[in-house]
């Protein structure tokens, strides 16, 4: 068994600490798996995907999860963020962006349309 309880290390690699420990508990909290579609990436992979030059998922501070489908599993999802202390998430047709970047702005929520 690895350090978290749903993410194995594998899937934790690179990215920072107290992300995966929220991130862990969210999964706990929403009742269905929480897969991570992207975690930290190089600048060249983050180019490669259309992050922004800044991108938190350089430093290890941001995932993107695979969006659930129905819109109480959506709600869930969002809920359970929220109560972890994600200060920002992003919402996609596809996936959902969070991350714990502090020298950006907090208390946000974005939507947008997956690359």
């Amino acid at each position: 068994m690895g350090k978290w309880r749903y993410f194995s290390d594998d899937e934790s690699a690179g990215l920072d600490d107290e992300l995966i420990s929220r991130l862990d508990v969210a999964r706990g909290l929403c009742g269905f798996p929480i897969v991570i579609t992207s975690g930290r990436r190089t600048p060249e992979q983050n180019a490669a995907a259309g992050g922004v030059p800044d991108s938190s998922h350089v430093r290890g501070l941001a995932v993107d999860i695979q969006a659930p489908v129905g819109k109480s599993e959506r709600e869930k999802l969002i809920w359970a963020l929220g109560r972890v202390g994600f200060r920002r998430v992003g919402l996609y047709d596809r996936h959902a962006h969070c991350d714990i970047d502090e020298s950006k702005a907090q208390d946000v929520v974005w939507f947008g349309i997956s690359h």
